[in-house]
């Protein structure tokens, strides 16, 4: 998921000062002593106490607007030890994203940072051994969110101070070519992807030890290996490669009982936000719909995610967003959504759903920009790096969001034609192409333009990717000469689900009545 700090964090620009022998309060030294106590002796449950309560409330109290103590402070007086300093310092660099502008060393540092991590990850996994790391699950999700997080803000940054034509931040760029690289980034995934076996595990998870997926058995390794294919399906999400994003999640565990991206929130909603964006832009509505729906739905139902988290106003962002797409997935391809995320739409976005349904352009540019990813360039061209040319710092998110209005562009008089071709069940090319004031040439374009628009693949069972064609529209039709023969799709309500609603309201209604 997007880390929380899509504010904007390019501005700093300021050199770093020397390190200094900083004083560390009390409270703060002793959770770097229990910190290195539970590295040491693989404790998680008492890493995730430090990690989820611990080193946010210290951050609200000691370091809201000021940087946590610098590593060498740390390496004097608590420890040298490599893994513990390594994990201090990925604590560090996220509390300088989150809250502060972070300097151009701050980045080279981070990734250098995260080079060490993943390289210790990495190594462990394909030697074969034991990790040398036993994190809690939520610190494994947020610090691979991190590094992605990290990858696209310094995209850009880069693509900002190309457009600037800063002479210094060009320099700094040219001189560290390496630092977050397109390539690097996406090949510590696959490796951790690939080093974990976590798509052979996720095949059969029930694998006895001593079996070749055996090694699975500890939930560290599982869980890098995981949440890198989340983070495969974001990078490539960003990237606008949508097919091989679905690709990255063939093997998620849908169909299990409790899927293992349950375990935490920020990942089953980034899982279900990027699929179903993917979904829109491969032209996918009904699955889109679906996946947006479910995890809404499920996050209504739910709380009791840590309001100290610096993924908590993230999540309630991801929502609203998810919300918007819905929005227009249903204005695209209109189908009934549950009650209440509805009731919330008409509630929340009544204006925006009017002003769609009149085929607004200017609607559907605001909706899309608001809700999509911030997309990244993978590379910056030697000619804009050299500022030979007129850059656009905004190209990528200008390619997909012209990519979606092209189609919204495409399918505008589709719904005009379906209304009146609802009012028959035969009618000649002449007396529609009249209605919908047009030229009978143009109908029977159009027509054809319905027929390739409302088949869309839709999932039945398999991976994301898999599906089978389906007429999603309200109408079905052929044409036979001049004449366009429509069979109207009216599917009856189940009769339970009319009595439940009505029900509901009745419940509802009487409940007011009654604080009246």
């Amino acid at each position: 998921m997007a880390s929380p700090h899509d504010s904007g964090d390019d501005s700093g620009d300021e050199q770093q000062l020397p390190p200094r022998r900083e004083t560390i309060p009390d409270a703060v030294d002793h959770f770097l002593g229990m910190l290195l106590d539970g590295l040491q002796t693989r404790n998680i449950s008492q890493i995730h106490t430090l990690y989820e309560d611990t080193f946010n409330k210290l951050t609200d109290k000691y370091y809201k607007q000021t940087r946590w103590p610098h590593v060498d402070s740390v390496k004097d007086q608590i420890s040298e030890n490599p893994l513990f300093l390594i994990l201090y310092q990925e604590l560090f660099y996220r509390h300088v994203f989150t809250r502060l502008p972070p300097t151009f060393d701050d980045r080279i540092r981070s990734w250098e940072n995260y080079c060490k991590l993943l390289d210790l990850i990495v190594d462990d996994l394909t030697g074969g051994e034991d990790l040398t790391v036993g994190l809690p699950p939520q610190w494994v999700w947020d610090l691979l969110d991190e590094f992605v997080y990290h990858y696209q803000t310094y995209c850009n940054f880069r693509s900002k101070a190309v457009k600037k034509h800063d002479s210094n931040e060009m320099k700094e760029l040219k001189e560290h070519p390496d630092v977050f690289n397109t390539s690097k980034v996406l090949g510590y995934l696959h490796q951790l992807v690939k080093a974990s076996r976590i798509e052979e595990y996720l095949k059969n998870p029930d694998n006895p030890e001593g079996e070749p997926c055996g090694a699975h058995k500890d939930e560290t390794t599982r869980l890098f290996g995981y949440f890198g294919q989340m983070q495969l399906l974001r990078m490539h999400s960003l990237l606008g490669d949508y097919h091989l994003a679905m690709r990255t999640i063939d093997s998620i565990d849908f169909a299990a009982e409790v899927p293992l991206f349950y375990k935490i929130p920020a990942c089953h909603v980034t899982l279900y936000y990027y699929m179903g964006f993917a979904y829109i832009m491969l032209r996918r509505y009904v699955d889109a719909i679906r996946v947006f729906s479910d995890i809404l739905v499920f996050l209504s139902k739910t709380t009791g995610v840590n309001s100290l988290s610096y993924q908590y106003e993230t999540m309630a962002k991801k929502q609203d967003q998810m919300y918007a797409l819905l929005l227009l997935c249903v204005s695209l391809c209109p189908r009934t959504v549950d009650e209440s995320l509805d009731r919330y739409i008409r509630d929340k976005h009544g204006d925006k759903q009017h002003r769609l349904q009149r085929g607004d352009e200017l609607c559907f540019e605001e909706l899309f920009s608001y809700a999509c990813p911030k997309f990244v360039s993978a590379a910056l061209a030697a000619e804009a790096m050299d500022g030979l040319q007129n850059f656009n710092a905004n190209e990528a998110h200008q390619r997909q969001l012209n990519l979606f209005k092209r189609e919204v562009a495409e399918q505008q008089s589709l719904p005009r034609i379906g209304s009146y071709m609802k009012l028959y069940t035969a009618i000649t090319t002449s007396k529609l192409a009249q209605l919908c004031d047009m030229d009978e040439e143009g109908l029977r374009d159009q027509l054809m333009c319905v027929m390739h628009k409302t088949q869309q693949a839709v999932s039945t069972q398999g991976p994301p990717l898999a599906g089978e064609p389906q007429l999603c529209c309200e109408v079905e039709f052929y044409i036979d000469g001049d004449m366009v023969h429509i069979n109207a799709h009216r599917p009856d309500r189940p009769h339970a689900e009319v009595f439940l609603e009505q029900i509901l309201k009745f419940q509802d209604l009487l409940r007011k009545m009654g604080k009246a």
